[in-house]
Order: C-alpha cells, then structure tokens, then sequence
C-alpha cells in the first residue's frame, strides 16, 4: 500500500440499495395491513392523565412519551367494526408514510431523524471536500502503527459505553465516513466500517447500564430503582463486549484474506514535516467538531427536560461546527454551501426509507390491533413456568419490536403492564431485562429499524447481504440473552 491509496469514501446511498431496501419495506407495509384486517381490533380504555386520577388501578400507555396517556386494567374489548373507523383502508397503506409524517404520534421524532441525517450528509461532504477527514485518518494511522486490531476492541469499547451509558445509536452513524476511510486504508471492507458502528451499538443500546430511553424509561415505569439489578447488566456488558469484538475481528481477518495487497504503515509515514503539520490542524478541527456534537447530545440526554430534543441539539452543533470548521478549511461561504448541498442530496434517499418504515408503525397503530397482541399473550403466560413464560415474554416483544421500533415508546406501552400485573415468578427486573434484549439487539437485525436502513444505505449494502453476514451473530446473541434470563429467574433477580 503507498499514500496515494484513494481513501474517498461516498456517504450516499447506492440505487441498488436502496432499490432493495424500499422493497423490503413496502413488502413489510403490505403484510402488516393485511394484519389489521387478519386480526381482531382491540383497545384498553384510555385517559389522559387528568381523566385518569379518579381511576385506579391503570396502566401507563402511550405512543408518544409526551404524550402520557394511561390504560385501565382489565378494559380490553374488541372493537366492534363501526367502531374501528380508523382502520385504514387498503390506498392508505400506501399513504401511511405521508400521514405519519404530518399527522403521525411520532412524527416529532421522525422530522427530528430526517432532519440530522440531512445535516449528516451535508456535514461529511464538507469534511471530504475539504480534505479533513483524510487528514484525520492519517493521523490514526500513523498513530496505529500495526495494533490495527487492538483499536477494534477499543472502538467497540467506546460505541458500545456510549449507547449503554447515554443511549446513542442513531446519532453514532456520525462516524461511519471516518471508519471507512479507515477500513480502506487497512483493506478492510465496508462491510466492516458500518458493523463497527451498528453491531457495536446495538449491542452497547441493548445491555443497557444507565441508557434513558431503555432502562431509564422502563424503570420509571415500572416504579423501580435504574440502579436494580445494575450489577447483572454490568456482567452480560462485558460478556457482551467480549463476544462483538471477536465477531468485528473475524469480519476485519476475513476481509484481509480477501484483499491483493497488504496493510503497510509506511506509506502514511512517508509525508513531509509540512503536510504532517497540516494534517494534525485539520485533524484537531475534526476531532473538535465531533466532540462538540457528542458533548452536546450528553448533555441534554442528561437533562430530563432537554432529552426529547437531544437530536435536535446535536443537529445544531454540527451545522454551527462546520460552517466554522468549513469555512476554514474551503476557503469561501460560497463552496461551502455547495458542498453542504451536495451531502444533503446524496442523503436524500434516507427520507424515503424513514418515511415508509415509519408508515408500517403508523397503519399497526390505526389497525388497533398492538393491544389485542398485548392481551392474547397476557393471557398464554399465566399459570406456567416462569422459565417458559419468560421466553414467550421474549418473543412477545419481539412482535412489538417489529410494529414499534422505539425504545421509549415500547417501554411506556409494555412495561407498566406486565408490572402491574406481573407473572409469576418472575420479577419486575428480570421483565425489564427481557425487554432490553428483545428491544435492542433487533435494532440491527429488523427491516423497521430506520438506523439499521440508513446505515445499510450510507454503506451501500444490502439487506439480504447484512441478513447473510450477521444471522450467525445474531442467533450467537440470542442464545446468550436467553441463558442471561434463565439465570435471573433461577436467582430471583
């Protein structure tokens, strides 16, 4: 390898890719409609928060967390079909995407992830252009010189704290151009430049530690302490740990017997003092920027108030960054802002996916048919073994997590009503550890995730390829997450 290997790494999302992944989608959109007419409508009597004070016992329920909606106990009906009217017909299915954006519970949150990823694409334009990102990759690899592998274990080490600790997932996709490069300068696929941001994460979001929108939200709804059984998810993190970080290293040897040529440090080293220099300056620029926005997203995740708009915070230390840092390093306002249109274009194609997953959420919800999937399975878990009745928990929310891929949405929907009305022999932690594995590590693995999307898309991968590559490790994970659970049954966690 010499230093004029071309480390240009395109952030926009591959036609064939895409191509795919709007297919999945519609397909995906198309069963679930076909369900909200297979299965019965059903709701739990609601109330707003004040409607609810007179009426005790009641669950907390919502779609939207701001929304703070509670669910009476014992309410479940079926719909009669004059009464379902906001079943949708089957020309709104295809309408849904649009509906969930203007109308839907979550569109707040579905503009505030169209609107980061949009300055994302923007932002690493400008990096590109103006040369930083190389710089800053060229640096590490200087810095690396041949301990290539044991900066896997420490990547994983920091993305995985920072979505167990802070909860950060989607806003972590920041630093897949600055991974790929550096897996093009080590011959390492991209394919392993996303895995390091996605595996890394789902699996740090999933073993949560103090993560807010997991077991922050669940604990507070089901009226217990984050710190209850802190010492266990401590233990399956750094098992956890273990295990992604063989996984990312078998992806990064295998590209390496793939690759003509072999990884040599020697033609990052052979720079001058000047261009050395200018490296480092853009280098620190970089860095700079990017703790910036991470700064900012830990910040108002840490701030109760401020946590619903964390996105938007880190949306607005990115613009403000590179504007400063763009207009440095290109020169003019001029260029700058072409090239910030020029990213936003490339990622134009994310709005699209984003839009439709979202839609899928939207038709399940106007179905009615979430809480009648909730009630048929209340009622197969009673009066069997805690170690089954766990596992049937599992799969449950792991039919949630298909119709509703938000974290905090699920944890106000399912968790105050399985600990208000627990099952037996099974405590209100070992609930909360059941929804953290079944909520998380299908971040990576579902076609609904719109991080797992995008980042496919970013890549340029497919999904079936991602599905092909990832299945072993996600079964691997599976299997871990179950032994976990029969572990703190059999402890009484």
């Amino acid at each position: 390898m010499n230093n004029s290997k071309e480390l240009n790494v395109k952030v926009k999302f591959g036609l064939r890719s895409f191509i795919a992944v709007v297919a999945i989608l519609l397909a995906v959109l198309i069963a679930v409609g076909v369900l909200t007419f297979a299965i019965p409508a059903g709701r739990y009597t609601i109330y707003t928060t004040d409607e609810a004070k007179a009426q005790q016992p009641f669950y907390q329920y919502t779609d939207d967390v701001s929304l703070n909606k509670q669910i009476v106990i014992d309410s479940y009906r079926e719909l009669a079909d004059e009464e379902n009217t906001s079943r949708l017909p089957v020309i709104r299915w295809f309408t849904s995407p649009f509906e969930a954006l203007l109308f839907g519970s979550n569109s707040t949150n579905m503009i505030m992830i169209i609107a980061l990823l949009l300055v994302l694409g923007g932002t690493f334009k400008v990096l590109e252009e103006s040369g930083g990102l190389v710089s800053l990759v060229r640096v590490i690899m200087v810095k690396l010189h041949s301990r290539r592998f044991a900066a896997i274990w420490i990547i994983t080490a920091i993305i995985m704290a920072l979505s167990a600790v802070f909860g950060l997932q989607e806003q972590l996709l920041i630093l897949y151009p600055v991974f790929a490069m550096l897996c093009t300068a080590l011959n390492w696929s991209r394919f392993t430049a996303i895995s390091l941001v996605l595996v890394a994460s789902g699996v740090g979001f999933t073993t949560a530690i103090t993560n807010p929108l997991t077991i922050g939200t669940a604990s507070i709804a089901a009226g217990v302490s984050v710190s209850d059984g802190l010492w266990y998810r401590c233990i399956i993190f750094c098992v956890m740990y273990v295990v992604t970080s063989l996984f990312l290293m078998y992806l990064a040897k295998s590209d390496e017997r793939k690759a003509s040529e072999r990884f040599d440090i020697e033609g990052f080293s052979m720079v001058s003092d000047e261009e050395r220099a200018e490296d480092i300056r853009k280098a620190r620029m970089i860095v700079a920027l990017f703790s910036l926005a991470l700064l900012s997203v830990i910040v108002a995740t840490a701030i109760d108030a401020l946590r619903s708009l964390a996105m938007v915070f880190m949306a607005v230390a990115f613009i403000v960054g590179t504007v400063i840092v763009g207009k440095i390093l290109l020169g003019t306002y001029k260029r700058l802002g072409k090239c910030f249109l020029g990213g936003v274009t490339d990622v134009l194609p994310s709005i699209v996916i984003i839009m439709i997953a979202f839609g899928i959420t939207h038709v399940a919800q106007q179905g009615n048919i979430l809480h009648t999937i909730f009630y048929y399975f209340y009622n197969s878990v009673t009066n069997i073994s805690p170690y089954i009745a766990v596992v049937v928990l599992y799969v449950f929310v792991l039919i949630v997590e298909f119709f509703i891929p938000s974290a905090s949405a699920k944890a106000v929907l399912i968790i105050p009503m399985l600990t208000l009305a627990p099952i037996e022999g099974i405590s209100k932690t070992v609930i909360i550890l059941t929804y953290l594995f079944a909520d998380g590590y299908t971040n990576v693995l579902y076609p609904t995730c719109g991080t797992l999307l995008v980042g496919l898309g970013l890549a340029n991968i497919s999904f079936a390829e991602w599905f092909k590559k990832t299945i072993l490790f996600q079964l691997i994970l599976f299997v871990l997450s179950l032994a976990f659970l029969m572990i703190a049954v059999f402890i009484g966690l």
